[in-house]
């Protein structure tokens, strides 16, 4: 069972994940803080309030007749405090509640002279699902003489907090809205050097802009563009080495011929010419294979379905069954000569491999796939990658039957890539081998 990680690939997707549990980590945090806060100052404003009425209660009710106390007490309730008499031993309970004792403080803070009467206090639920709490407690005046109060405003305001969360989660998401965008267009430049970083060797030289983006990007489009003109010119000496070299050898191979004509023994003499026509092949399948991998040659407008076409009359001539089926007309800019070796080079292996070959050219909007089957044995798809680079043959071709260097297939992927398209080889459903080019029109 494949294991999925949370942790995403892209180093944009990592940062904006980081964000998000850092923005969330500061929204709960933010919001715990904010709610301790709001509880303090709401509690030492409750405590205020109470000390407040309760000490204007005592004086009054102290200085006046038992029978109106009642009524005066009610006279000073308020909104948010309602104040009573109670005669003999209130209902709740002795001491102060651990909950209340920063209420209690602020009442004794606020007016000292109630820390000389015996204070009850506790913070009491409604209901078993309704959370919030409300104030009541009592303070003896007098002996079996207590003036009662509880509190219309609740301690614990869940919507209070709710709304709280609301705000804070608010300014959290644009927040991360806005770093999101900023790391995006942050990490542009690094995408744009990711996407050309991935095009070097498959079509013409690649320019890293230095000029801009942070000075850590600047120094590795820097490097790469270096190290581009390091390898072109590594590969440029190589080449032409091995190109001198190439041509060089077709004199003495072209002397070798001559004096093969002088051996007597008819048998002896067809053997040397078989070897010197086998070195000439391979020496000229080699040069092909370095002059198809240059990608700066100027391309010109060609008509594919034309050479698809004359490609199959030409290996028809020479007896092969060739068949071609496809548009009437196709044109893509493309090197004309590397274009037909690479199409020659698959009908070439389909003919050797399979005793016979079918072009087929295709199109899409934004590709020319052309085709080439044969109904041989094919090739083990677990070899596909490696038939196709250079000097690599299948298992069918290391027979002396198809003499040869194994560059074929290497020189097709080659020009493939070197127009910024692709070889793909695939097994037949009924059998036989498919090799597709795929370029593309523009």
């Amino acid at each position: 069972m494949a294991r999925h990680s949370l942790w995403p690939k892209g180093l944009t997707g990592r940062v904006i994940l980081v964000l998000v549990l850092a923005v969330l980590f500061q929204f709960l945090a933010g919001s715990v803080l904010i709610r301790t806060g709001e509880m303090h100052i709401q509690r030492q404003d409750l405590g205020r309030r109470v000390a407040e009425q309760a000490l204007i209660a005592e004086r009054i009710i102290t200085a006046a007749d038992r029978s109106d106390r009642s009524r005066l007490l009610e006279s000073l309730s308020t909104i948010h405090t309602k104040l009573e008499l109670v005669e003999g031993s209130p209902e709740i309970g002795p001491g102060i509640d651990a909950e209340a004792r920063e209420i209690a403080n602020a009442i004794f803070e606020f007016e000292p002279a109630l820390a000389n009467y015996e204070l009850r206090l506790s913070l009491e639920t409604g209901s078993f699902l309704n959370l919030e709490r409300q104030v009541i407690g009592a303070i003896e005046i007098d002996e079996d003489t207590w003036i009662g109060f509880t509190t219309q405003e609740r301690v614990a305001d869940w919507r209070l907090l709710l709304e709280t969360s609301i705000r804070v989660g608010l300014i959290a998401v644009l927040i991360l809205g806005s770093a999101a965008v900023l790391v995006r267009t942050l990490s542009a430049p690094l995408r744009r050097l990711s996407e050309n970083a991935q095009l070097i060797g498959t079509s013409g030289r690649i320019f890293f802009d230095d000029t801009t983006g942070p000075e850590e990007l600047r120094e590795v489009s820097r490097a790469l563009n270096a190290m581009q003109e390091r390898l072109e010119g590594v590969i440029d000496q190589r080449t032409q080495a091995l190109l001198a070299v190439g041509h060089d050898l077709r004199t003495p191979l072209a002397r070798l011929r001559l004096r093969v004509d002088g051996i007597e023994d008819r048998a002896d003499r067809s053997a040397a010419r078989e070897d010197i026509d086998q070195m000439t092949r391979m020496l000229q399948e080699l040069l092909e294979f370095f002059e198809t991998g240059e990608s700066q040659l100027d391309r010109e407008p060609t008509e594919l379905s034309s050479l698809c076409q004359m490609i199959a009359e030409a290996f028809d001539d020479l007896g092969a069954n060739v068949r071609f089926a496809g548009p009437d007309r196709l044109v893509i800019d493309a090197v004309h000569d590397h274009l037909a070796r690479a199409i020659e080079n698959l009908v070439d292996n389909a003919i050797k491999y399979g005793g016979d070959a079918t072009i087929t050219l295709a199109t899409d909007p934004d590709w020319a796939i052309v085709s080439v089957e044969d109904n041989g044995p094919g090739i083990p798809a677990s070899q596909f990658d490696r038939v196709m680079h250079p000097f690599e043959r299948s298992d069918a071709a290391r027979s002396g039957r198809h003499p040869g260097m194994g560059l074929g297939l290497s020189i097709a992927r080659n020009v493939a890539e070197a127009h910024g398209g692709r070889l793909e080889l695939a097994n037949r459903t009924g059998g036989g081998l498919r090799a597709t080019l795929t370029f593309p029109k523009k």
